[in-house]
């Protein structure tokens, strides 16, 4: 399951506790998964298993920070954010802790665990609470960046990983990464794909196959969910499409369709993500696929929208 965690937490976890050492790392039965055991064998005064109890977790984070710890929290991102939105609602946004969420496991990563395992509202509920930051990164190298920038941030922050299937490197060169800015994978002057997290490399695949159909694709790379890059988003295009792998209601699309909301004239908008149902449980490709999440669903769904 360790996915970008394996990064997060294997590599950038390890060089920050060199700089700093007021790092608390909590985490809810997760070690192993999450990829903390190298960082849990070096530093296991800097470490605490709070067992499958991410309500006490957050609680217990929240007095550390009050005697000066930057604590990160770790868990399965389905209980992390919903199991425990009262106490990171009151903790992070009423008494504006800075702590950092990490849930790991999003989406439909977690695949034979079935819907109790599935993490499609954790966005919808994160961006909910006045003051948090929410970033899905797309990759490994994505999340390190986004790591490194939430331990250093004055607000609380919640990160949303992936685990289970390799999700590949969308990154050839380093980049800034930038808390509420989107970063551009690919130009185009027909559509635009707006993409976060594991939905960002498909977004690309769609936009090549785009081009044979002698369809201009712009490929937009938005990490941060809130805040969001506003001004990204090119009301000059023929269509705007979101897509994410989260339930349509409440994430990335609804973000968008609240910025859009504020034109008099704007293109329309194609939310592409898990329609407001369960899923059946399978693997993670049929499951993309029943979501019509994969590559000839996206394409087909542009191409019939335009």
């Amino acid at each position: 399951m360790a996915g970008q965690g394996g990064s997060v937490f294997g590599i950038s976890l390890i060089e920050l506790m060199n700089l700093r050492n007021d790092l608390m790392v909590l985490s809810s039965d997760m070690s192993t998964p999450a990829g903390l055991d190298r960082f849990k064998a070096a530093y296991p005064e800097h470490f605490m298993n709070m067992g499958i109890a991410e309500q006490n977790m957050i609680g217990t984070a929240a007095g550390l920070a009050e005697e000066g710890y930057k604590p990160i929290c770790v868990a399965q991102a389905c209980f992390i954010t919903m199991r425990s939105f009262e106490q990171v609602r009151q903790y992070c946004g009423y008494m504006q802790i800075p702590m950092v969420i990490i849930g790991i496991g999003s989406g439909v990563s977690l695949q034979y665990m079935g819907n109790t395992h599935y993490a499609i509202e954790d966005l919808a509920l994160m961006r909910t609470i006045p003051g948090m930051e929410v970033i899905a990164p797309c990759d490994s190298y994505e999340a390190v960046l986004a790591f490194e920038y939430a331990v250093n941030s004055k607000h609380p922050v919640y990160i949303r990983l992936y685990g289970g299937p390799a999700i590949p490197g969308m990154f050839d060169e380093e980049v800034t990464f930038e808390c509420g800015k989107a970063i551009k994978k690919k130009e185009g002057a027909d559509v635009q794909i707006i993409a976060t997290g594991s939905m960002v490399g498909n977004a690309l695949k769609v936009a090549e196959d785009l081009a044979a159909e002698g369809i201009s694709t712009e490929v937009l790379d938005m990490h941060t969910i809130k805040p969001l890059d506003a001004e990204a988003i090119d009301i000059n295009k023929k269509l705007i499409v979101t897509l994410e792998e989260h339930n349509i209601i409440g994430g990335l699309g609804s973000a968008v369709a609240d910025v859009l909301s504020q034109y008099t004239n704007h293109p329309n908008l194609l939310k592409l993500g898990i329609n407001d149902h369960f899923i059946p449980v399978g693997s993670y490709k049929y499951l993309l696929q029943r979501c019509g999440l994969d590559i000839e669903s996206v394409k087909n769904a542009i191409i019939n929208n335009l």
